[in-house]
């Protein structure tokens, strides 16, 4: 049985460089991420200033796609004091997955309020996960010893208590390798967030654990909003639900998200594959537009629409009879032609 407990502080961002401060917690709007794996472990374990870390058997999985909403009222009602909604479109392969992390910003302090995602839905109301005041420099530090609220996964559901710590704790050099979006070498501050949980379930206390790190590497050179490179490792161990596990999720921001100049559109496109009564195209960045063109077996243009926006994921209503066709994507920097079955 697997839980996806990742949620929890995947989205802690912040902006921050070498010895400068970081100004903020949230990335810009419709920011694309490559989503990664490593053939060995991270090691994140360097701390203090001019340290060195190199990452250099990256693999790539797929793209995340991170937006951000203001909160409905309802959703507000849910998660109390919550100001944005910062939701996260994963694409792997053919598996495409959202989540919704609830965020709270009062006078610079930010703080988890909610989360909704893979049937988990975690409530902080009892007492927010504070992550910390802005802006920060390192050396910064942040302890929210009193992290408590109420969960349900599933057939279950319980209440937590918990600690979520912040450290702003070093900064040096970062190096990764070519994993998809180019290989990268540049100056960064890291973001460390340790968030501990303790489960309880029903007149039970205790009944499991979760302990979520995460480590977020900034660089103002590559862009003044957003990390360059995070991994979040998660061990959760909760008997009850035959859970005992550690997950990783590791993310490299596309370095060129707006606009697709030298990159190839083959490697960038996704497409849902057979299609139905829509027409759904995932894309690891933004294409602005796009003119799109489907043809048949004989050449005949049975669909064609312009300007066409793909950011991320967009579904394209369409009516086509059962049969093999060609989908077009094109736009001034480039163009790409995949075969489509309707059936």
């Amino acid at each position: 049985m697997k839980i996806k407990l990742l949620f929890f502080a995947s989205m802690i961002t912040a902006f921050g460089h070498s010895q400068t401060t970081i100004n903020s917690f949230y990335g810009a709007n419709n920011t694309n991420f490559l989503m990664l794996t490593s053939g060995v472990a991270l090691d994140h374990s360097p701390t203090g200033a001019n340290q060195t870390w190199s990452f250099n058997q990256l693999l790539s999985l797929g793209n995340s796609v991170h937006s951000y909403a203001t909160p409905s009222a309802q959703e507000m009602l849910t998660y109390p004091g919550t100001t944005s909604n910062i939701v996260s479109t994963n694409t792997q392969g053919t598996n495409v997955t959202t989540g919704n992390l609830y965020t709270k910003n009062l006078g610079g302090v930010v703080s988890i309020t909610g989360l909704n995602t893979s049937g988990l839905n975690a409530n902080f109301a009892t007492n927010n996960a504070t992550i910390g005041t802005f802006p920060m420099i390192y050396g910064y530090t942040n302890i929210d010893s009193n992290v408590s609220g109420n969960y349900t996964y599933t057939t279950y559901s319980g209440t937590f208590t918990g600690t979520l710590t912040t450290t702003v704790d070093s900064y040096g050099t970062l190096t990764l390798n070519d994993a998809g979006n180019g290989a990268y070498s540049g100056n960064v501050t890291r973001m460390k967030n340790v968030l501990s949980l303790s489960l309880n379930y029903g007149f039970f206390s205790n009944v499991g654990t979760v302990v979520q790190t995460s480590y977020s590497y900034f660089d103002p050179n590559v862009s003044t909003t957003d990390y360059v490179f995070r991994s979040v490792s998660t061990t959760s161990v909760i008997p009850l639900m035959s859970i005992n596990q550690t997950d990783v999720i590791t993310e490299k921001i596309h370095t060129t998200p707006l606009s697709v100049d030298n990159q190839n559109f083959a490697d960038a496109l996704w497409i849902k594959n057979p299609i139905t009564n829509s027409l759904e195209i995932n894309s690891s960045f933004a294409i602005k537009n796009a003119t799109i063109t489907i043809t048949d077996i004989l050449g005949k243009t049975v669909f064609n629409t312009a300007n066409q926006s793909i950011n991320g994921s967009v579904e394209i209503p369409i009516a086509l009879s059962n049969g093999v066709y060609l989908i077009t994507i094109q736009n001034e920097n480039g163009s790409v032609t995949k075969k489509i079955v309707k059936g």
